[in-house]
């Protein structure tokens, strides 16, 4: 008697217990559901006015770009701090609410009093839910709570249009992935996502990829439709090569897949990056999950790599750096390679370092908008590293290269290591992107001095620019003029240029402007960075091309300046998509500065050829677009090629 005494005021406790929770649980899933009647609604009234697919005006908004804009705020807002913890409970609310109905039911507390066989089915379903209730209490005590539920409410009577809008200016990211979850409602137990995202996926890999679910774990980010959909496919396939354009948020599709690992138990992540991006990829980190990010480089990489290894977390690394601490890192549960064409020859050193690294691991992924830059043989290595079996597609996609037929088979066979989309795929808010090509006549002392330069590549690229240094070149008189122009109307602008002269003359023309080269610490390049995005009056940032190209965000920006052409395409990809790139809420204009008559002239000829070549070969992947691959393309030696015009004996 005592026993059955016990066991019922188990049941009255818990039963208790899971009333205060489903009411707490129904208030959550009240908050999300009334964010989301306002969201849709609101837009509703804009859309009947702007048209489908009409994102809100940031610059002279209307009422009903207000109305649209706060209601997709505080739908985000909802989201982040209710939705997904609501959503990680879910399970275990759902589970409390089937035994709690079979713990009340009349007959089985009869047969549990009576019948001994009936007593033991009672006490593992009290365990159930005494299981199901510490699962769910975890949440409800930790972020489900009554405070945040109140502040909440609290927050949705009150809104202030004007804070949204000023966080629209800054970036709309969060508000077009609010839009994106009005149309669809990704659920993270079944894992249904709409299709269109993977733009042709051999249904094979699409389908296996859209089964799997994504674990939030230690992640914060909010991801959009397309990126959800990349962090499952470097999930499944395990080695892939992400070569997603700049701009479409790689790093925290790599984060989120590290954040799913992170919840089935791992904790050792690794990142290898350029020096000039470590720091990105700590704030990153610090942003978008709640992992800790290890600086393994400089004077301290050791005690950290040592500290890595005990804590866990996302460790950062430099290419440089990596052969020194390899002997240091064990097993790791995820290895990212970022800007992965940094290791496209096999035969450096760096390469052979990232190879020996990348066997260390089950989830290898590498990062590069540019996966083939100037030859196919380094697209080759890059997918060799990801997956080695890949190895006779490969082969026979070079054999292809010289003339063999049925590319759209070969692109298919790389569905499995290769994802690639662009933003005309996935970011169809993205603002205008206007590239002019400012064709310049060399002033005559310009023209003289050109043709006196010495016949060295880098002396005739420089000395388009720059002039003979009497009177101001040519360049910069309508450098002058761009900057006044947009000036005027309140644009930001970015300078990119090769030269060290160039940066240096660049900013003596406008005093206080700040410069970042090769030479700037990580830590002053991002102090620099920040003071251009946050200072209203910090209006024009000059960058060293190579330096500024890779890795940094500036969508605070409208403007982009480049100096003079450069030898790879994808290098002024990269420098464009600083700025033209997700979180953008405005039109992006571009000036490419050509001198006339000069090597400049010969140089664009040269990348548009280039060009094509990425175009027909890794432009497009199956995974993406199962679209035909064009069958020719001449291999382009840019630098090769320039020499021979400038001496053609």
């Amino acid at each position: 008697m005592a026993g059955l005494i016990g066991i019922f005021a188990r049941r009255r406790e818990l039963l208790k217990q899971q009333k205060y929770a489903d009411a707490r649980m129904r208030q959550a899933m009240a908050l999300v559901a009334d964010a989301r009647k306002q969201a849709l609604d609101a837009r509703k009234i804009f859309e009947h006015q702007r048209g489908p697919g009409s994102l809100p005006n940031a610059e002279k908004p209307e009422e009903i770009d207000r109305q649209l804009i706060s209601a997709l705020d505080h739908y985000h807002q909802v989201h982040t701090t209710i939705d997904i913890p609501f959503r990680e409970a879910q399970e275990s609310w759902e589970q409390s609410l089937q035994t709690r109905r079979n713990l009340k039911k009349v007959s089985h507390v009869v047969r549990a009093t009576v019948i001994r066989t009936s007593r033991v089915f009672f006490v593992e379903q009290l365990n159930q839910l005494g299981l199901a209730l510490t699962a769910l209490k975890s949440v409800l005590q930790s972020r489900l709570t009554d405070n945040a539920l109140r502040l909440m409410a609290e927050r949705s009577r009150s809104r202030d249009p004007e804070e949204a809008l000023g966080r629209y200016r800054i970036n709309n990211a969060a508000f077009i992935s609010a839009l994106d979850r009005l149309n669809f409602y990704v659920s993270p137990q079944s894992g249904d996502i709409g299709r269109g995202i993977h733009g042709g996926l051999p249904a094979s890999v699409a389908e296996k990829v859209e089964a799997s679910p994504l674990l939030q774990g230690p992640l914060l980010a909010i991801l959009r439709r397309y990126q959800d959909f990349g962090a499952r496919y470097l999930i499944v396939q395990k080695r892939t090569l992400l070569g997603d354009d700049m701009g479409l948020g790689k790093t925290v599709q790599v984060l989120a897949a590290m954040s799913h690992l992170h919840a089935l138990g791992a904790r050792h992540f690794l990142v290898v990056a350029p020096n000039s991006v470590l720091i990105n990829w700590q704030r990153e980190t610090r942003k978008h999950t709640l992992m800790e990010p290890f600086l393994a480089h400089g004077v301290e990489r050791e005690e950290n790599v040592l500290a890595w290894r005990e804590r866990g977390g996302v460790a950062i690394t430099t290419y440089g750096t990596l052969s020194k601490i390899l002997d240091l890192i064990p097993v790791v549960d995820f290895v990212a390679i970022d800007e992965a064409h940094y290791v496209k020859n096999p035969a450096s050193q760096r390469s052979q370092a990232v190879q020996l690294l990348v066997e260390r691991s089950e989830y290898v992924t590498l990062m590069t908008g540019t996966a083939l830059e100037n030859r196919l043989r380094e697209m080759h290595f890059l997918l060799s590293l990801a997956q080695p079996e890949v190895q006779p597609v490969l082969e026979h996609l070079m054999s292809f290269y010289r003339g063999s037929p049925d590319p759209t088979e070969i692109c298919k066979d790389l569905a499995p290591v290769y994802l690639r989309r662009t933003q005309k795929d996935v970011l169809h808010e993205l603002p205008e992107r206007i590239i002019e090509d400012e064709w310049i006549e060399l002033h005559e002392q310009d023209q003289q001095f050109y043709l006196a330069a010495e016949p060295e590549l880098m002396t005739k690229r420089l000395s388009a620019v720059i002039g003979n240094g009497e009177v101001l070149s040519s360049k910069y008189q309508r450098l002058q003029e761009l900057v006044e122009e947009h000036l005027s109307e309140k644009r930001k602008i970015v300078v990119f240029s090769f030269f060290r002269q160039v940066i240096d003359d660049v900013c003596a023309l406008f005093p206080g402007t700040q410069q970042i080269t090769g030479a700037t610490s990580a830590s002053r390049r991002q102090e620099i960075l920040d003071s251009f995005t946050q200072d209203s009056e910090k209006k024009i940032v000059v960058m060293q091309i190579d330096a500024g190209g890779i890795g940094i965000n500036l969508q605070s920006a409208q403007v982009v300046i480049l100096m003079e052409p450069q030898m790879k395409p994808s290098t002024e990809w990269q420098a464009i998509a600083r700025v033209h790139r997700m979180g953008q809420s405005k039109t992006v204009l571009v000036h490419r500065l050509i001198a006339r008559d000069t090597i400049d002239e010969r140089m664009v000829e040269l990348i548009e050829e280039k060009t094509q070549i990425f175009m027909n070969y890794a432009h497009d992947s199956a995974v993406r677009d199962a679209s035909f691959m064009a069958k020719d393309g001449r291999n382009v030696d840019v630098e090769a090629e320039l020499r021979r015009f400038l001496n053609p004996e």
